[in-house]
């Protein structure tokens, strides 16, 4: 079984509960025991204990030989690059739609914000529904 075979969106909440697994495990070497088991932690707590086990990790790093900067490039590449398959799974539907109206769109065309994708800053369907209107 693969961390993919429910699509992108569930592995990266796999993916974030391995995170979820790993601060526990150092919050109860550390005594910053503020875990209860769900992905629902305050911005203080993830920011406390996620910024030591991080500095941690550059300590290791550095006794490695390892830039600590590699890590985080390392890491931000591919939390980037799981996010964008996340959002193209969201908006592959969208494309979809729009092809069948005979309107090219690409992941590309689409912005993203808290509330999800947008193009033009409206939601996708009320911009399929403009574009179409206008034909």
């Amino acid at each position: 079984m693969s961390i993919y075979d429910e699509g992108p969106a569930e592995a990266n909440r796999t993916r974030a509960h391995w995170a979820l697994t790993a601060l526990e495990a150092f919050g109860k070497e550390t005594g910053q025991n503020y875990f209860d088991g769900t992905l629902d932690v305050g911005d203080d707590v993830l920011i406390e204990a996620g910024g030591d086990l991080l500095a941690d990790l550059f300590h290791l790093a550095r006794l490695n030989g390892v830039e600590p900067e590699q890590i985080t490039r390392s890491g931000y590449l591919h939390f980037e690059a799981e996010v964008e398959e996340e959002q193209a799974e969201e908006v592959e539907p969208i494309i979809d739609k729009a092809k069948a109206a005979g309107i090219e769109l690409a992941f590309s065309d689409f912005e993203w914000s808290d509330d999800g994708p947008t193009l033009d800053g409206m939601t996708p369907d009320e911009w399929l529904e403009a574009m179409t209107d206008q034909n």
